[in-house]
């Protein structure tokens, strides 16, 4: 995530994520599965420009007709959420720009959350650390607390305890978002259908390949607990894997609860080469990506 300040403006570019490891173990009291994921912020952004308005309220204006633009949108609660804990000096417009696709697995609307949080921040000098303000992302969702740190992390809980880990890798994507959306409620109510809803892999090993730098054990350690869920809700989610995985020549892997799937390059050749071979064959929704290794530049 970046912010830039011009004049009495600020804009956020609010980065797109993938989950290189989902694992879950059991339901939370609370209705939640505990899960352990490490995720990783990809330079695939949505736009955010955010300004003092004259009078009180927040005024707010998505791109996309297709998805909410008040309170039901979460960008927007995380605006009220802001006023209505630490308060907002006046009114503020928020003008969402979208390029991340929704409903699939990304974490753009979690993405946008986070950045109305750290946009607003700065705006108004309120002064909010990154702990504060990841405690405010932790009440809005599971995994926008993950987006004011950004780079790559270790969360755990229903993904909001966050522990940044470090890293030299940068990882290439192809990301390919086919038409067919999932919704992460049904993706894990579908675990329940299909007795998966507790497993026994760890991080550890992933994390691991990190701290080595190990790009090749990286790729062989991508996991997601999720895949299974996303495919049997949304077959098309299957084929898009088989289709990226068959172009690229090595495995495609889901993100989140889908329905995008990417693969791990380890150039910006190498994945160019792989989308323009997906584009001649007729894909959309191919998308390439990098590592953003950068967090909020929080002042």
């Amino acid at each position: 995530m970046r912010l830039t300040r011009t004049g009495d403006s600020v804009t956020v570019n609010c980065p797109a994520k993938v989950n290189l490891f989902l694992e879950t173990h059991g339901l939370r009291p609370d209705g939640f599965h505990e899960i352990e994921t490490v995720m990783q912020a990809i330079t695939l952004y949505d736009d955010l420009l955010l300004s003092p308005s004259m009078g009180r309220g927040i005024e707010f204006r998505c791109s996309d007709p297709r998805l909410p633009g008040g309170p039901e949108n979460l960008a927007y609660r995380a605006a009220e959420l802001i006023d209505r804990e630490i308060g907002l000096p006046k009114g503020v417009f928020i003008a969402l720009e979208k390029q991340i696709p929704a409903g699939a697995g990304l974490g753009g609307g979690s993405s946008d959350a986070a950045g109305v949080l750290c946009g607003l921040n700065e705006l108004f000098g309120l002064g909010l650390s990154r702990v504060e303000l990841s405690g405010l992302a932790a009440e809005l969702g599971s995994d926008i607390a993950f987006f004011v740190y950004g780079g790559t992390a270790h969360c755990t809980g229903r993904g909001e305890k966050v522990a940044p880990v470090e890293t030299d890798l940068t990882m290439h994507y192809v990301v390919y978002c086919p038409r067919s959306r999932v919704s992460t409620a049904e993706a894990y109510q579908n675990l329940s259908r299909l007795g998966l809803t507790s497993g026994e892999h760890s991080a550890t090993f992933i994390l691991d390949c990190f701290a080595q730098g190990d790009f090749a054990a990286v790729c062989e350690n991508v996991f997601n607990r999720l895949d299974e869920a996303a495919v049997s809700l949304a077959p098309e989610v299957g084929e898009a894997k088989r289709f990226l995985a068959r172009v690229a020549s090595q495995a495609a892997f889901v993100s989140g609860s889908g329905a995008a799937v990417y693969v791990l390059l380890d150039s910006a050749g190498r994945a160019a080469e792989v989308a323009e071979r997906m584009r001649a064959e007729g894909a959309v929704g191919v998308f390439l990506a990098q590592t953003e290794a950068l967090g909020a530049n929080l002042t």
